[in-house]
């Protein structure tokens, strides 16, 4: 049976008019908790105080989601968004990716790009009154050379002058790296630390079963052994909660089960960690 035809199936079993937990789901409506809501706030504040920023949070922790729907927010008239995905590259590759963000045609040598993502950064500001932001995802992979080349970025001729907001997301591991000496100059300038909190065990409920409102469904799925169970598996984590949910699901949809219990949420426990 090919994808369509279980998704159908899915669909009309469990009264869905969409699947509830996938990743485009997630992006096309965010959960909103108070930490989310801070943490939006704290964005905002960023962009307009111009600087760097830190966003902190374990992988599937829901900062992908923040950041997309952060930027959203933006017009193209007001704002210059750059954001960069994979960073996992030379510190001229970086430049150079964040150079064709920016919309300029990257050159070959690194004072070269440097220099005219400077020009275009400054002129951004100051000439046409449209704010550069650059977002940095996956950040906690960058090596400490490119962390130190993306520091030159945010200081140009007037130190006293911030014309580039910058963001740096990433895993735990990003903290360890702006603790190291070498990036010391870059830690100094981070102005704002922004960490990602894991759901407790009430979001976690109520997450969902707004995920669950979103997709159509009404009536009640997962029974409270289930949600326990997901809430112990997961740590809250919503990447893992949807990737558990999901096969619960399927596990549902295959024994022609409409309820969920701890006893099929094990079933996907064991096959979401093998």
């Amino acid at each position: 049976m090919d994808r369509p035809a279980i998704e159908s199936e899915l669909r009309a079993f469990f009264g869905f008019h969409e699947l509830p937990f996938t990743k485009s789901s997630r992006a096309s409506e965010p959960f909103f908790t108070d930490a989310f809501n801070e943490a939006l706030e704290r964005l905002s504040y960023l962009a307009e105080r111009r600087g760097i920023g830190a966003l902190i949070g374990e992988p599937g922790s829901g900062k992908s989601t923040l950041l997309h729907f952060f930027l959203r927010s933006f017009s193209r008239a007001t704002h210059a968004i750059c954001y960069v995905e994979h960073t996992r590259c030379t510190s001229l590759d970086l430049l150079r990716a964040i150079a064709r963000g920016f919309g300029i045609t990257a050159r070959y040598r690194k004072v070269d790009v440097l220099a005219d993502l400077e020009e275009r950064i400054v002129r951004l500001s100051r000439e046409k009154r449209i704010q550069p932001i650059l977002v940095l995802d996956e950040a906690h992979l960058l090596a400490p050379s490119a962390l130190d080349e993306i520091r030159l970025l945010t200081s140009f001729e007037e130190d006293t002058r911030e014309d580039l907001t910058l963001l740096l997301s990433g895993h735990p591991q990003l903290i360890s790296k702006l603790t190291l000496a070498v990036n010391d100059a870059l830690a100094q300038r981070v102005v704002l630390r922004i960490k990602m909190e894991n759901l407790d065990r009430q979001q976690v409920e109520r997450y969902i079963e707004f995920r669950l409102e979103m997709a159509g469904r009404t009536a009640g799925l997962f029974l409270p052994d289930a949600i326990e169970a997901i809430v112990r598996a997961s740590r809250g984590i919503p990447r893992v909660i949807d990737g558990l949910c999901e096969l619960s699901i399927l596990h549902a949809w295959k024994g022609k089960r409409l309820e969920i219990d701890a006893e099929l949420v094990s079933v996907a426990v064991d096959e979401y960690r093998p």
